[in-house]
Parts: C-alpha cells; sequence; structure tokens
C-alpha cells in the first residue's frame, strides 16, 4: 500500500495547472479560450504570450524532475519511480484541479527524462539534425509530429541502455510516450 503514496504525489504534483495559473494571472481563462481541453504552454503562448508560456513550460518541465526527485528520496525501486512519472504526465494532462483538462505532456515528460536519463538525454539530441533532415523530406511515414517524439524517446531509450542504466529507467521514455500520444489524439 506504501508504494502507492508516490504515485499518488506524482499525479498530485502534475496536476498543478502551472499554464492555466499563469494565464489566469494574465487575466486569460483558458478553458474558454481552448476547445481541446488543451491548456498548456501552447495554449499560454497563443492566448497569452511567448515568455509566460515557456515560463510555464520551464515549470512544468520543473515539476517532472521533482516527482522523480521526491519519490528517490522515498523509495528506492525503478519501476515506483517509473510509475511516478507516469503519473505525473496523466495528472498534468488530465489535472484533477481543473475537471480533467490539462496540457499534452511534453515538458513534463522531458522533464522527467532528463532527470532519470541525463546523458542518454544529451546524447539523443545528437541526433536532432537527422530528425529534422527526416521531417523537412517527409521521408517514411514522418509527417506528424508525434512520430518524431517517439524516435526521441526511442533514442533515448537506446542510449539508456548502451550506458547501461536499469531496465524500467531504459524503457521510461518510451512509457512517458503513452499518455502523450493519447493526449494528442
Amino acid at each position: 500500500m506504501t508504494e502507492f503514496i508516490p504515485i499518488i504525489i506524482g499525479y498530485l504534483l502534475g496536476s498543478i495547472p502551472f499554464s492555466f495559473i499563469i494565464a489566469k494571472l494574465k487575466g486569460v481563462d483558458l478553458r474558454g479560450k481552448v476547445k481541446n481541453g488543451q491548456v498548456g504552454a501552447a495554449a499560454v503562448k497563443r492566448n497569452v504570450g511567448i515568455i509566460p508560456a515557456i515560463f510555464a513550460g520551464g515549470l512544468d518541465f520543473s515539476k517532472g524532475a521533482l516527482a522523480i526527485f521526491l519519490v528517490k528520496k522515498i523509495s528506492k525501486s525503478d519501476w515506483i519511480l517509473v510509475l511516478t512519472g507516469l503519473a505525473a504526465i496523466i495528472g498534468h494532462n488530465w489535472s484533477i484541479f481543473l475537471r480533467f483538462w490539462g496540457g499534452k505532456g511534453g515538458a513534463v515528460s522531458i522533464g522527467e527524462v532528463f532527470y532519470l536519463l541525463t546523458y542518454p538525454f544529451l546524447f539523443s539530441l545528437c541526433l536532432l539534425p537527422i530528425f529534422l533532415l527526416i521531417k523537412k523530406e517527409k521521408i517514411f511515414f514522418a509527417k506528424k509530429t508525434t512520430f518524431f517524439h517517439f524516435l526521441g524517446f526511442v533514442s533515448i531509450s537506446i542510449f539508456g541502455f548502451i550506458f547501461d542504466y536499469p531496465f524500467p529507467i531504459s524503457i521510461s521514455p518510451i512509457l512517458f510516450f503513452a499518455p502523450i500520444t493519447l493526449k494528442r489524439n
């Protein structure tokens, strides 16, 4: 039972709607501005401006890393860390504080992956020019942005295995991708 506490903490931390709060401080209720239920940093950019959006994205990135950091102090289980990260993304995407509206989970998942797999994350950034070339040339079925996020997360997982990270940590980017895909569709 105590193993569920970190997962609940992850969900609640992920549910903090920084984008909604930042927009509200600027006098904008994002729920009235978006029709797709996505009140993340992209909605802040469209409705409030780039600087508040960068701030919102940074806070979302940080809450992803913070969820993992806090749980690492409580639990030694790699699977609990991964499940907590997954819960934080789900909390961000379907926030209990916004009647299950939320962002897409990109910044939160990147914060978590950066914290869990720092070196694989940095090495996979070296592949960015290749991904951009594929996108520019529309090679394969690479017409959706989601495909490129998937490629990035898979490359981080591969580097995780190369750098000999534990199995649950190495596959975490792929697992974190699932709620992002569900929210984008």
